[in-house]
């Protein structure tokens, strides 16, 4: 293969857009979950975990006793519309969610009513929670222009700051999603499968860029543990694309004995050792 570079068009700038902007954010969460505008499928068999990481997202943050728990998506979004058939069995009382916007079932409407709202008010960081709901929203109009345009949905130019709007949607299969979905998310997690059809196709779909035994042992890793899981930055290269639980995969060639390795790779401990540099710094 032989590439001819083009000389007049080899420095195009790119145009940063304004809406993306995360500085009226109440603070960064850790790498590599992400911050603004997501849109983020858990897949996982019943019992599987799936509804206990999202609300573990949700609530985790230090405390007196705990003081080294870390802080993930805890009072970090404006508002949260959930949609869960399981909501009365959800620990509503330390979720502290709005009633008026948590439903037993997917309804169009009731989406399009908070797009509206939104759209018409203030410019906040929001999050839409399908919990269990893939049934009713599969191959839906309105949740594929809620994905396609979550970035800019709810803006109002009228308004200060840029909106936010992310999506979390929860499945029991990774095929039970519509095509569309699947290849729009911005950030998978896998919890543990060992159905055939269902590991041919997240192979198919999101891990195209690996070699067969790449492949193989990276969901080997990531499911040996019961609650493990695997993690992929779906809009992301090879080299950050893959996670174990939260710790980035590094794709090792030159290793013929194992051509996976797995790298802490928390923001919280890189801003720790740089905070203990400037104490050090101002010490001296």
């Amino acid at each position: 293969m032989k590439i001819v570079e083009n000389k007049e068009l080899n420095n195009v700038a790119i145009t940063k857009q304004s809406i993306d902007d995360t500085s009226d954010l109440p603070y960064i969460p850790a790498s590599p979950l992400p911050a603004k505008s997501f849109a983020m499928l858990v897949v996982a068999p019943a019992g599987g975990g799936k509804t206990s990481f999202w609300t573990s997202l949700l609530l985790s943050h230090p405390t007196k006793k705990k003081p080294d728990i870390n802080r993930v998506w805890y009072r970090y979004f404006d508002k949260i519309i959930l949609f869960s058939p399981s909501k009365d069995t959800l620990p509503m009382d330390k979720l502290k969610l709005d009633e008026s916007r948590c439903f037993l079932k997917y309804e169009d409407q009731d989406l399009i009513d908070f797009i509206e709202e939104e759209k018409e008010g203030e410019n906040l960081n929001n999050l839409i929670i399908l919990d269990d709901s893939i049934k009713q929203i599969k191959n839906n109009k309105e949740i594929h222009k809620l994905v396609l345009n979550r970035r800019h949905i709810t803006h109002n130019k009228d308004e200060d700051n840029k909106a936010g709007l992310s999506v979390l949607i929860t499945s029991q299969k990774f095929n039970a999603a519509d095509t569309y979905l699947r290849n729009n998310m911005s950030d998978i997690i896998i919890f543990k499968t060992s159905v055939k059809n269902e590991l041919q196709s997240i192979k198919d779909d999101l891990m195209s860029d690996l070699e067969k035994h790449e492949q193989d042992a990276l969901i080997k890793k990531a499911f040996e543990k019961k609650y493990g899981f695997l993690y992929i930055k779906n809009y992301m290269p090879k080299k950050d694309r893959y996670y174990v639980n939260f710790s980035k995969v590094v794709f090792d060639d030159d290793d013929e004995e194992d051509e996976i390795l797995i790298k802490a790779h928390m923001q919280e401990e890189i801003e720790d050792n740089k905070n203990d540099k400037v104490k050090k710094d101002i010490k001296k």
